[in-house]
């Protein structure tokens, strides 16, 4: 039988309300700044060709993450209102459709971050498919598992006494352990595959480049997928540990950070990249932008487009503009 985690009380509510304003305050600083650059060039002049798949993104994940902190910072207040009832803190019960939109927004997230990096990936390896089957394969499992997660909890609503919640022995109070587990292991996995992966195609090209320029702008990239991606992991694994704890207070507050931290690190990556374009260090040679470049490693290419995937605004180049390093 799936174990009981001891009552939530109004107290912790109080100071996972604060935690959780206090990192979408954060949140919401890095939103603005990416869409300043997402929308506006240096001087803030409108930019002329916006990555409008980068912005709906953005803006998307925005709107998913402003749902989901709604609902966490409603909790106490409804809380709150059962105790001038007269009734005890530790006899609340959230809603179980609260608990179900949550954990279905915070898997949303997760997927649409994971599936711009399986993109970002897909890019830098030369558009080929091989080196993305594995992380698709495991976002695909993401969709299964999100999927079965919001069967379970629409069956759990109508039956309490469904088989899955008296089996168990995961945790299946705050959401179906048997569901998220799975789901969060295989987005940890996936971040861990295609981060490295991307790294290390990186660095191998910036020891093959010549190009005081190129190798600079490559190091800097570098830098910022390793930093992101180090914070991206971080709440991630923390999220997939604290399932297997009992311990209520840490499972809604790690929950409640987690899709914050998550789409923090998605929007430094826009913010920096962006910055670093802005401070004229974009990837030049002889005055023409480059849309790939070429090593002499079998064959060693990057290209110009994984810029622009990183990036606030595309970049057309002539097909003509290629160079080696």
């Amino acid at each position: 039988m799936a174990p009981t985690l001891p009552a939530f009380t109004l107290p912790q509510a109080v100071a996972e309300t604060f935690i959780i304003g206090l990192f979408y305050g954060l949140y919401l600083v890095t939103a603005c700044y990416a869409n300043r650059w997402l929308f506006f060039a240096e001087g803030w002049k409108l930019r002329k060709n916006i990555h409008w798949f980068m912005a709906v993104t953005t803006n998307l994940l925005a709107a998913m993450l402003l749902v989901s902190t709604a609902l966490v910072l409603r909790d106490p207040i409804d809380q709150s209102t059962f105790v001038e009832k007269g009734h005890t803190p530790e006899e609340y019960v959230a809603p179980d459709w609260d608990t179900t939109v949550k954990c279905i927004i915070a898997n949303l997230i997760a997927l649409v971050a994971d599936i711009v990096l399986v993109y970002r990936l897909w890019v830098v390896y030369g558009r080929k498919l091989g080196v993305v089957y594995f992380p698709a394969f495991l976002w695909v499992s993401g969709i299964v598992c999100t999927v079965l997660q919001g069967y379970l909890q629409a069956k759990h609503i109508h039956d309490p006494n469904f088989d899955p919640y008296q089996w168990a022995s995961v945790n299946m109070n705050v959401g179906p352990g048997i569901a998220l587990i799975p789901f969060w292991g295989s987005t940890v996995i996936l971040n861990a595959y295609s981060t490295g992966l991307l790294i290390w195609r990186i660095r191998q090209a910036s020891k093959k480049g010549e190009n005081v320029t190129v190798v600079k702008q490559l190091r800097h990239l570098l830098r910022i997928l390793m930093e992101s991606g180090v914070l991206y992991l971080a709440i991630s694994i923390a999220h997939f540990f604290v399932w297997f704890g009992q311990d209520n207070f840490a499972i809604h507050v790690i929950g409640g950070l987690n899709s914050i931290v998550m789409t923090i690190a998605f929007n430094l990556i826009l913010i920096r990249t962006a910055q670093n374009r802005a401070e004229g260090e974009e990837i030049k040679y002889d005055g023409v932008g480059m849309s790939a470049m070429h090593f002499k490693s079998k064959p060693m290419m990057i290209s110009a487009e994984y810029q622009n995937s990183l990036d606030t605004e595309p970049t057309v180049y002539p097909s003509s503009s290629h160079h080696n390093v």
